[in-house]
């Protein structure tokens, strides 16, 4: 793991930072198929598993869930499941008697547990600096880290896959990729598209960061997602990708007004 220097050079210069996340390709691209098979399955199955693990906060809910391209909030069009292990002994019943939710959960879990050790490395770097950060994290039985296995659509040509915006919890951990165009800065004004490395992972500070840290070291990362493979416009899907989404226990989310405030002042670029 990087130092506690190195770490903030990273982020209060480019708003993310590459951290180690040992874990074999293979393990993401059997995850990655589990999760394409589990949106195949039908509707009542898929949402069946529904509940949370942070009720105070928005984003907090754990299961599947589709947003279509008309939400005047979003205005993208994707598939996405939120996974923590809480559902393992919440769902055990129906697990059993449904082998291909059962398969993906499985598959999800050793990512997971990697996002837990990174992301505790990570603030145990930073504690010495800035006291009580572990705890305000892990210091509970349900840590709120939830793992999102994210499949982009799109009906019609666009450019934007996400469109620019602050994500609610305090960090985020982008995990893997299915292509390029993650871009990251603090503002509208200075995006960057991110490189991927492999067995690592892109740490960014996220909106509710004062909630785990009283600093004005950091910024959090404004981001997007753009498509770049122009042949990949107007296909089934557009793309795929795993992302970890972390906060403080028993916190609330900024609003949405205040985690989009600059999408509609944004031109593509």
């Amino acid at each position: 793991m990087m130092g506690y220097e190195d770490i903030c050079t990273d982020l209060q210069r480019q708003f993310y930072v590459h951290v180690s996340f040992a874990i074999s390709p293979d393990v993401i691209n059997d995850a990655i198929q589990a999760f394409f098979k589990f949106l195949q399955e039908p509707d009542e199955i898929k949402k069946h598993i529904d509940f949370s693990i942070a009720p105070k906060h928005r984003r907090g809910d754990v299961g599947f869930k589709h947003r279509d391209s008309s939400d005047h909030v979003y205005n993208d069009s994707k598939d996405f499941f939120h996974f923590h292990p809480a559902l393992f002994e919440k769902y055990a019943d129906f697990l059993k008697t449904h082998p291909v939710v059962n398969d993906f959960v499985k598959q999800a879990k050793p990512i997971w547990d990697m996002v837990y050790s990174t992301v505790k490395e990570v603030l145990v770097t930073l504690e010495p600096e800035i006291p009580g950060i572990v705890d305000k994290v892990f210091n509970t039985k349900h840590p709120h880290i939830l793992l999102r296995f994210l499949r982009y659509e799109w009906d019609e040509s666009r450019e934007y896959l996400a469109k620019p915006h602050f994500d609610a919890g305090s960090y985020t951990l982008a995990i893997a990729e299915s292509c390029p165009g993650l871009r990251i800065g603090s503002c509208p004004d200075n995006l960057q598209l991110v490189p991927y490395k492999l067995r690592n992972a892109v740490f960014m500070i996220s909106s509710n960061f004062q909630k785990t840290m009283n600093t004005t070291l950091f910024s959090p990362g404004w981001h997007d997602v753009i498509q770049l493979d122009k042949t990949l416009i107007g296909k089934s899907y557009a793309r795929w990708a795993i992302v970890a989404f972390i906060d403080a226990h028993n916190v609330e989310a900024l609003p949405r007004s205040e985690t989009h405030k600059w999408f509609r002042h944004l031109e593509l670029i």
